[in-house]
This record gives structure tokens, sequence and C-alpha cells, in this order.
């Protein structure tokens, strides 16, 4: 009895074969793209963020009598209080923003203390302890931030940190462990594992072709088994 090897039971046979190892290999990663996007899907983002945190900004009277900015070049112009009574200027140019006090000086950074009272105001966390971080760290919860920062917590609840933009006393980030979470998934759903941030690594190309040719196959099995169910 001779064997067709080139008949269209043949190729099904053989895509078959293929669509199962292919299948296999993508499996795990399939589920935790899937996993993770429907925590993405069903979480609110605000939330991840931690908006919830952090308080409503109120407005404030700024007394521009006793500025003295020199002329600097720049591409805007921010006016904001840090401590109360307090007026700092920003510069924005191309690389970053650049702070400084109300007599044009180079503005010094908040202490731990002032970082912690500023915290307290601008927050709903009442921190009691502070770290400074003026390092970058890759797939560290601040990456991304303006350096240096405060990284602020309340001993009591250790799980929720902000971090302060040491300069601005700005609240840059709260972290907590939805956010941990999010990131852990969106760390596995790009399959950038050191960073958590690089979208294109090869693995993540890898993983999409074969999950491509997983479909690819399994719907070229699909009709081609239909057709011949049909011609039978």
């Amino acid at each position: 009895m001779t064997v067709n090897n080139v008949g269209p039971l043949f190729r099904q046979r053989k895509v078959r074969r293929w669509h199962r190892w292919i299948a296999l290999v993508t499996s795990v990663q399939l589920l935790v793209w899937t996993l993770s996007g429907v925590y993405f899907a069903f979480v609110d983002i605000d939330f991840v963020r931690g908006h919830q945190f952090k308080r409503t900004p109120e407005p404030v009277m700024f007394d521009l009598s006793g500025i003295d900015l020199p002329r600097v070049p720049g591409a805007a112009l921010t006016l904001q209080e840090r401590l109360p009574g307090e007026t700092i200027i920003g510069l924005s140019a191309d690389d970053g923003i650049s702070w400084f006090d109300s007599q044009g000086l180079a503005l010094q950074p908040l202490t731990a203390d002032q970082a912690i009272t500023v915290a307290r105001g601008r927050t709903v966390l009442a921190p009691d302890r502070a770290e400074w971080r003026d390092s970058a760290v890759a797939g560290s919860e601040y990456r991304g931030a303006p350096l240096p920062l405060w990284r602020l917590w309340d001993s009591g609840s250790p799980d929720r940190v902000a971090y302060m933009d040491a300069l601005s006393g700005e609240v840059v980030a709260v972290r907590h462990d939805a956010w941990r979470w999010w990131d852990f998934l969106w760390s596995l759903h790009i399959m950038s594992y050191d960073d958590r941030d690089t979208i294109g690594t090869w693995l993540l190309k890898l993983f999409s072709v074969l999950a491509m040719a997983t479909a690819v196959l399994g719907l070229w099995l699909f009709v081609s088994t239909r057709r011949a169910a049909r011609i039978q």
C-alpha cells in the first residue's frame, strides 16, 4: 500500500503537526497575554496610577512683586507654591526644567522633614518616613520621574508610597499594590523583564510571529477540513 506524500490529506497532517508544536510553544505566553489583558481592561487606570491618593491643590495668591529672575533662555515659565508662602519658578527647556527661587537663584532641594510636610498636604497618605533617591534604576517604581526624588511613606502602610520631586515639591507618582500588579503584568505582556518599559524586544517579536502562525495555521486547517468534508 502506497502512502500519498503530496495529497491534501498529507498536507493537513503535516500542518496539524506544525500547528500542534507551535501552539504548544506559544500557549503559555498566549495565556499570559490574555490574563494581563483582562486585568488592564477591568482595572481603572486612574486608580492604578494612584490619583485617589492625591489631594486637589487649592488656589493660592502669588506675590510677584519680589520676583527677580534674570534673563534666561527657555520655552515656558511656571510659577507655583512649594512651601507655604514660597513661590518657585520653573523654566522649561529642551533638556528639562530648571527651578529657581524668587531671587533667581538655583532652588535648593527640600529637606526630609519639609518633604514629609508637603506630602501630607498634597496626599492622603500621611507619610512619616522619607528616603532620598538620586539615581535612575531600571525597572524601579519611579522610573521616568525627574531626579532627585524623595520616597515618602507611612510606616503603618508601607505598601503605599509617594515619590516627590525634591526641587519642586510635586508628587510625581504614587505607588500601591494595584500599580505593582499592573507593572508586573505589563512586563509579562510586553516581555520586557528588566526595565519593564521596552516595547519591541526580540522575545515579543518572536512570540508575536509564532502566535500569528498558530492562528493562520488553525484557520487554514479549519477551512481545508470543511472543504474536505463537503467533497466527501
